[in-house]
């Protein structure tokens, strides 16, 4: 029998990234780690998929993340592998086996790259989705947690036009010591066993195992219950607290506006003290741009020594919707398309073109043998401005015909001159409209 033929699609919850749009993409993502680097973040790259302990460690055996959202799988040695559902712990593990905080302090990288997390798939939220971040370890002054905060609010605002203003979310959830979250914790579970009955049906084993993420629900019952519950920033310590003025007053100092936020605890184990979001409310249910925080613990838990750090991540689709960048603007690379007609120019157009892009330009060229009209229509599809045209009688006086497709404007140029003249963006003197 003949084979069924292939579902041509991509997996449910994920996408294909295709021009124009894929040009805002890798903008956006060059751009961060540009951003990032001002600020001494060297680029890293970590494995897409870690042993799976990495992650149960780090996030928390008891976070939805590893419950229920974590892509695992046995490889052939019967290892437990996962694919990474969050960057910091894979980078913290990176940090730790390679002995980088042995170094200068902190140890700051940057990083851009796929994660994968088994959710529900919706708008801006995918199962494979993209992130950038920034992670530094090694010192836990509230200096340092006001340039992370700082830096990810004034990259997240030089990506989206002016009528789209986010809001920085800002909280301390103290450390885990029992005079700080851990008595907390106590007292929120006593709260929620007392008002098990008004949660939400799926939310309440998740009351008794993580009661932490009960602030998270979407859930209109369970959220009645926690507009009345005890916060954390009301219980931490008063190390703690100190920590969490100084930050805000640093981000005062800077002229970052943030809103402090009490319901804020974010959604992984290792997170300590500070903690941060930056939102945008146009984009509803999934109004979250990105966020982070400091995870002074996390070290310690997947076998190192003490080496506090704090960072964030942004997610690359939802800046992209934020901004309303679609690729419907997108930029061209293409800044000149060299035309040609008559069998014996087409290899001096790939010489033309090939030394054109060599000096830095642009350059896109006819393989199909079409028609100068037909080329003429592609050049203009191209994006580009110029169309340097390659016949006869421009092979015989070793120049180009050079029309402007902005300005109709049309000139005869030579070779050794094409160049500059496209550089200076001008036409020769003695142009005529075509």
């Amino acid at each position: 029998m003949p084979e069924e033929p292939l579902a041509l699609s991509a997996p449910k919850g994920t996408n294909d990234v295709l021009p124009p749009f894929s040009w805002e993409w890798q903008g956006l993502t060059r751009a961060a780690l540009d951003t990032f680097a001002l600020a001494g973040y060297a680029p890293i790259e970590t494995p897409l998929f870690e042993h799976t302990e990495v992650f149960v460690r780090g996030a928390g055996a008891g976070s939805e993340v590893v419950t229920k959202q974590m892509y695992t799988f046995e490889d052939k040695g019967g290892r437990s592998l996962t694919l990474r559902p969050e960057g910091t712990a894979p980078v913290v593990r990176a940090v730790l086996e390679h002995n980088l905080a042995r170094g200068a302090l902190p140890v700051k990288v940057a990083y851009a790259g796929a994660m994968f997390r088994q959710e529900r798939p919706q708008k801006g939220r995918y199962r494979q989705f993209f992130q950038v971040g920034v992670e530094a370890l090694g010192i836990d002054s509230p200096v340092l947690d006001a340039e992370v905060v700082e830096l990810g609010w004034r990259f997240i605002a030089s990506m989206l036009p002016p009528e789209v203003v986010p809001t920085l979310l800002l909280n301390t959830i103290g450390h885990p010591g029992p005079e700080c979250r851990a008595r907390y914790i106590d007292e929120l579970a006593s709260f929620l066993r007392g008002r098990i009955d008004d949660l939400a049906p799926g939310d309440r084993e998740r009351a008794a195992t993580n009661p932490l993420r009960m602030f998270d629900s979407k859930e209109a019952t369970t959220g009645a219950v926690m507009a009345a519950a005890p916060l954390v920033t009301d219980h931490v310590c008063d190390a703690c607290r100190a920590h969490f003025d100084e930050v805000r007053a640093l981000l005062d100092s800077v002229g970052v506006p943030y809103t402090v936020r009490p319901q804020l605890v974010r959604g992984l184990d290792y997170y300590t003290r500070t903690a941060f979001e930056y939102i945008w409310e146009g984009l509803g249910a999934q109004n979250t741009l990105g966020g982070g925080g400091r995870y002074d613990g996390l070290a310690e838990s997947l076998g190192g020594d003490a080496l506090p750090g704090i960072g964030f991540a942004l997610g690359v689709d939802r800046i992209l919707l934020a901004a309303g960048r679609d690729g419907s603007t997108a930029g061209t690379k293409v800044d000149v398309y060299v035309a040609v007609f008559g069998p014996e120019a087409a290899p001096t157009g790939l010489r033309i073109a090939t030394d054109l892009r060599r000096e830095g330009l642009g350059v896109d060229l006819d393989h199909g043998g079409r028609s100068l009209k037909g080329q003429m229509k592609d050049a203009v599809r191209s994006g580009a401005r110029w169309v340097a045209i390659l016949g006869e009688d421009e092979l015989a006086a070793g120049s180009v015909a050079l029309k402007d497709l902005t300005s109709g404007e049309q000139s005869s140029v030579p070779l050794d001159g094409l160049a500059a003249t496209l550089r200076s963006g001008t036409m020769p003197a003695g142009a005529v409209l075509r």
